[in-house]
């Protein structure tokens, strides 16, 4: 698919529409995944996804339709269901009406070399990895994954939005009988991940992570990876939801120009960042263009994310939602912050995250593949993995050091942080 298509598609639902307005959202997908364990290939699939949501828009009232049939036909048959629909809705009392042409910032995030990346190119990769994992007498697993994506968006208000962009992503996890260690790697360029570094940090934390001792829960200092806070980070920008805080919801009530975070801590969102570019269409408010958004400056809360009719209501500003977000940090690497220690612990990855009390942002999870006990800057030995109960605003308020940022998830760019008292609750059976 491309923008001709989108124009001529938006001007024939313009000429054949029964309702005021319509709108057009068409989501492209290529892509391939090979899954590999007990050191070989399992699975190999391929996926090409065509999905299109039309919607009608009459009186205060949206009715919507999808279907994969992209032609003429397909389309307005799509129209027709959408009309149906709208006339059996109710009125929304929360209606916007769609927005009307946009700018869009441009946000270069294809890549050739990812969007032709072949099967056999990854299977002779995984071959030679999971090689090497039976050669140490571990077992290797994991997925290389990689495709390309686009989104389309018109309406008969004027908006016409377009965004392509390639994806790829390549973990390992190495296991033997009482550890594991694991990594990944993802980018839009192929070419920025190394499978076989991802194996070889796989391979060291797992060899560290042999013989693990048990420990007393307790309040210890904790070295958290930038993996490990990318993990507990989409739980807090989820929260961050200006009608949730308004209305009392959320830990942010009544937080807006307050002091919430070390002053060590900056976060915003902008989709033409460099080191951690984003979506710049906004899907959650229509597709409308997202700007650059400031949430947190010097520890102090500036902004929440926002739905159009919110920011409208309120007169507040529009914020798109920061799922994509960036954090300062420091200068120093994982290995220089761990050499920087005295005693504590070390968590590689986290997982089974839920929260405990949403308002005041306490989550609960494991640590996994990878927990060990620092000392004099040293790695000393590894413990049987911990289950934690914690905050990660109080774990931001008051860090002890920072590392340097690293982009984590493809869509967040994250230090590693150095915690004087993270609450690990429990041991674990695992």
């Amino acid at each position: 698919m491309n923008t001709e298509w989108l124009k001529e598609t938006i001007r024939l639902v313009e000429k054949r529409k029964d309702v005021a307005d319509a709108s057009l959202f068409l989501v492209v997908e290529n892509e391939n995944l090979t899954r590999f364990a007990e050191n070989r290939i399992t699975q190999n699939t391929t996926r090409h996804r065509i999905q299109l949501q039309v919607t009608a828009v009459h009186n205060k009232r949206r009715g919507m339709s999808e279907t994969s049939d992209v032609s003429s036909r397909g389309v307005l048959a799509a129209l027709r269901k959408a009309e149906a629909i709208v006339k059996l809705t109710p009125e929304d009392p929360e209606f916007v009406d769609l927005p009307g042409p946009q700018r869009y910032p441009i946000v270069r995030r294809f890549f050739d070399q990812t969007a032709n990346l072949t099967v056999e190119a990854k299977a002779k990769v995984i071959a030679k990895l999971t090689a090497e994992a039976a050669s140490r007498k571990t077992t290797g697993s994991g997925i290389f994954r990689s495709g390309d994506y686009g989104l389309y968006m018109a309406n008969t208000a004027g908006l016409l939005a377009d965004h392509a962009w390639t994806e790829a992503e390549f973990s390992m996890t190495a296991q033997s009988a009482d550890s594991s260690g694991s990594a990944v790697g993802q980018d839009e360029d192929a070419a920025k991940i190394n499978p076989e570094a991802v194996a070889a940090e796989a391979f060291r934390f797992e060899e560290l992570g042999r013989n693990p001792r048990e420990l007393k829960p307790g309040a210890y200092k904790t070295l958290m990876t930038a993996r490990s806070l990318a993990e507990l980070m989409p739980f807090v920008a989820y929260q961050m939801d200006r009608r949730a805080a308004d209305e009392g919801r959320s830990f942010f009530k009544n937080k807006i120009g307050k002091k919430i975070l070390s002053s060590k801590i900056d976060i915003s969102a902008d989709p033409k960042d460099r080191l951690n570019p984003g979506l710049p269409i906004d899907l959650y408010n229509d597709g409308i263009s997202r700007k650059k958004a400031v949430l947190i400056e010097k520890g102090v809360l500036r902004n929440l994310w926002t739905r159009r009719y919110w920011a409208k209501k309120k007169r507040v500003p529009m914020v798109s939602p920061a799922l994509a977000f960036s954090m300062s940090g420091g200068n120093k690497s994982l290995e220089e912050m761990i050499r920087k220690m005295d005693r504590g612990l070390l968590v590689m990855h986290l997982w089974y995250i839920r929260y405990v009390n949403p308002m005041d942002l306490i989550l609960t999870g494991t640590s996994r593949d990878g927990l060990f006990w620092v000392e004099d800057g040293r790695i000393k030995h590894a413990v049987k993995h911990m289950r934690f109960n914690e905050s990660p605003m109080r774990m931001l308020k008051n860090p002890l050091a920072l590392g340097l940022p690293e982009r984590r998830q493809g869509s967040m760019l994250l230090p590693s942080v150095l915690v004087k008292d993270f609450n690990w609750a429990s041991g674990t059976t695992f």
